[in-house]
């Protein structure tokens, strides 16, 4: 996998058009599973990018990857062509983790079904009901272990 690629799996866990009226806003003192469970089946599996982060991210959406830039535009301008130019792209969330304000997803970005893809853990920062901060790691899937137990 090329590293261009690799870094743009990891931007898809945050990552311009200005955005139209936002979406529906969260229900008022919604916990960070509330959130999570808003915004993962929208955005990981459904693709659905506009929309989850209109919904669930707030507009000064702190980005702490270095290659990604601050704000909820930002993040859709970057992650909507990616989708558009990607159309076999997936991810697949393993694990979902909820502490306080965070919550982590645990997942495998695949741009086709022959890619073994990158396993990354984004990292959520959740206050009054939005996404407000994004952190994330993400490591290609190697060909090779030296265990049998695999990344996820």
């Amino acid at each position: 996998m090329r590293p261009a690629r690799l870094a743009a799996i990891g931007l898809l866990a945050i990552a311009a058009v200005p955005a139209a009226a936002a979406g529906p806003a969260p229900a008022k003192g919604c916990t960070t599973r509330d959130v999570a469970n808003g915004f993962i089946p929208l955005f990981y599996e459904q693709g659905k990018v506009r929309e989850a982060y209109e919904t669930w991210v707030a507009e000064d959406y702190k980005q702490h990857n270095p290659n990604a830039t601050d704000g909820r535009d930002a993040a859709i301008a970057f992650l909507e062509p990616f989708y558009q130019r990607n159309p076999t792209h997936k991810m697949t969330v393993y694990r979902v983790l909820v502490d306080g304000d965070l919550f982590a997803v645990h997942l495998r970005g695949q741009t086709g079904p022959d890619d073994p893809g990158a396993a990354a853990v984004d990292i959520l920062r959740v206050k009054d009901c939005r996404i407000v901060e994004h952190w994330d790691v993400t490591q290609r899937v190697p060909e090779s272990s030296a265990n049998p137990n695999g990344m996820f």
